[in-house]
């Protein structure tokens, strides 16, 4: 079974529980919000109402509808879920879209601007990526997903002496992401990214 698959599978059981459902009225709750925001505000809450009615009709798509159900956690997850198919089938817009809503949606949870960043950096938009992805550090230190994804993405941004120093650091911590911080060392050290962050 691919990651696709497993992505695809979740998204549909997420729909199945109303993860659907819950986009779209946590969509509506944003765009209620645009009118009385500043300019720049309203941009931000219609550009994240649209990526949340994406994931939501990618959803139905994949499940039909369930029953409402709240946002926090089914329709979060079932975004991010959403997103990660997106991602998978090369629509990397849509993914980065999604991933950006969702980070406005849940502004305290990594899930929505990693997912921004894993977006960004398929497009091998590095430096947008990197940041992206700095702030899903900020949010959540201890998110050892989130640290090598950064990590990567300085690497190819051409940052290569920040990219060895996170990457040092990922593996001393031991966490769960330390393999693959131990696999992009080792791919760097045989050559294998030779190149990466060059001309960027």
């Amino acid at each position: 079974m691919t990651s696709s698959d497993t992505f695809t599978d979740l998204a549909r059981r997420l729909a199945r529980e109303g993860a659907g459902a819950a986009c779209d009225a946590e969509a509506a709750r944003l765009m209620a919000l645009a009118p009385g925001a500043p300019r720049g505000r309203a941009r931000t809450l219609r550009r994240a109402a649209l990526g949340l009615a994406m994931a939501a009709r990618r959803l139905a798509a994949l499940g039909g509808e369930g029953p409402i159900a709240p946002f926090r956690p089914i329709g979060l997850r079932g975004a991010v879920a959403a997103g990660a198919v997106a991602l998978a089938a090369g629509r990397l817009k849509q993914a980065e879209l999604i991933g950006l809503a969702t980070a406005e949606a849940a502004p305290d949870s990594p899930a929505g601007l990693r997912l921004a960043g894993q977006a960004l950096f398929a497009q091998a938009r590095y430096a947008a990526a990197v940041r992206i992805l700095e702030a899903a550090v900020a949010q959540d230190p201890l998110d050892g997903f989130s640290r090598a994804l950064h990590a990567e993405a300085l690497l190819f941004a051409g940052e290569r002496e920040a990219a060895w120093r996170a990457l040092a650091s990922l593996r001393r911590r031991g966490e769960e992401a330390a393999p693959l911080a131990c696999a992009l060392e080792r791919a760097c050290r045989a050559g294998a990214l030779r190149g990466a962050g060059e001309g960027r």
